[in-house]
């Protein structure tokens, strides 16, 4: 934010009281609107016009958002998705509340949620908690990270319970709760590698519909890649090669799956991936931007925090046919948010919990400011 004129140095009290208010207002929409609109009425409109001039990139705005992450002590600041959309959604006057799982329910009301003021800068603001009732939000983004787990989706219901409306949550709290970002929507499965998914067992055995139909679809493949539907990101991601017995498969899937207890994803490797897996950023259903992820040095898997290098991309014509019926289904399923990863031109993942490496798109694009034209995307859908 630019530094105060110093016009309002040299003004009365009242005047600066007003603009002073009309600041707050713009960053904080819950403010005293009905008292601020009197000191207005007060004040000297030549000074306060002077007041407006030197604020020319200042926006007032109606609606308030609330961001649901995991705890401040987990989130690496510097480079957070959630924290620059905040940013840039306070600098379009736009005002912001945080909160996290382990105190948004701390309120004795039931129709209120505990929350955090976002001032001045989203990567360090006061902890001034306050109860506010949830119709307060024009939007209320849920960027808990996976696994989808119970607690995951226990918060959820209980947000709804205290009056949170379904239509509020973004993205949409059903499929937040049932779209598994390792399998496509329906939809979109022509676009997917080849998988099977094994469901967790409650007698401690792989059923034989599930070991034909795993033989058939790859027994021409040199490898296979697994990923436990119970895990997030590339945590638990392994790479075999294909079993050539119905007991060695037996036993793969029986370790991997913890003797059959948990769900587990089997799919087809796709070598394409040491050219790098694109990532595709949406907003709205609009494709906003593309980077492309390089494995880790010695691994097959993309791992970020390990070292995986990232660079600008741009999709090719066939990449952007199918990147734009990705789209077209988000806009069907009102997901507002979501990055999808291509590996040769097959959906590898589909983000739509807390979608990230926003900050890294915008660097490799030279700081181009995705972040505005998603919060813009944002703020013009409503519930």
């Amino acid at each position: 934010m630019p530094s105060p004129s110093p016009t309002l140095l040299n003004v009365d009290f009242v005047t600066t009281t007003a603009a002073v208010g009309l600041l707050a207002h713009a960053l904080m929409s819950n403010a005293a609107v009905t008292a601020l609109k009197e000191q207005l009425k007060k004040a000297n409109l030549v000074v306060l016009n002077l007041f407006i001039f030197s604020y020319p990139n200042l926006k007032m705005h109606s609606s308030s958002l609330l961001w649901i992450t995991d705890p401040w002590n987990t989130l690496t600041h510097y480079n957070d998705t959630t924290l620059r959309l905040m940013q840039e959604a306070l600098n379009l006057g736009i005002s912001c509340y945080w909160s996290a799982p382990d105190f948004i329910l701390k309120s004795k009301s039931l129709n209120k949620l505990c929350v955090v003021p976002v001032i001045g800068s989203a990567q360090s603001f006061p902890f001034n908690e306050v109860e506010l009732d949830s119709s307060k939000f024009h939007h209320i983004h849920y960027r808990i990270d996976p696994p989808v787990d119970f607690n995951y989706k226990l918060l959820l219901d209980q947000l709804i319970s205290r009056g949170v409306q379904k239509g509020q949550i973004k993205n949409p709290p059903d499929i937040l709760k049932d779209q598994s970002e390792k399998i496509p929507p329906p939809p979109l499965r022509i676009y997917a590698p080849r998988m099977h998914v094994t469901e967790e067992s409650s007698n401690g055995a792989l059923n034989n519909a599930d070991l034909t139909a795993i033989l058939t679809l790859f027994k021409d493949d040199a490898w296979v890649v697994t990923k436990p539907l119970n895990l997030a990101q590339s945590m638990g991601v392994k790479k075999y090669a294909v079993p050539q017995r119905e007991s060695e498969w037996i036993q793969l899937i029986k370790t991997e799956t913890e003797n059959f207890s948990k769900g587990m994803v089997i799919q087809e490797y796709l070598a394409e991936v040491n050219d790098g897996e694109v990532r595709v950023w949406y907003a709205a259903g609009d494709i906003v931007a593309c980077l492309k992820k390089f494995p880790k040095t010695g691994d097959f898997r993309v791992l970020i925090d390990e070292g995986s290098k990232v660079a600008a991309y741009f999709l090719t014509e066939k990449e952007e046919t199918i990147a734009l019926e990705v789209g077209r289904v988000l806009r069907t399923q009102g997901v507002l948010m979501a990055a999808i990863d291509f590996i040769g031109g097959k959906i590898s993942d589909f983000n739509i919990t807390s979608p990230g490496l926003l900050v890294q798109l915008e660097e490799v694009h030279g700081g181009k400011n995705f972040a505005k034209i998603i919060i813009e995307k944002l703020m013009a859908e409503k519930n």
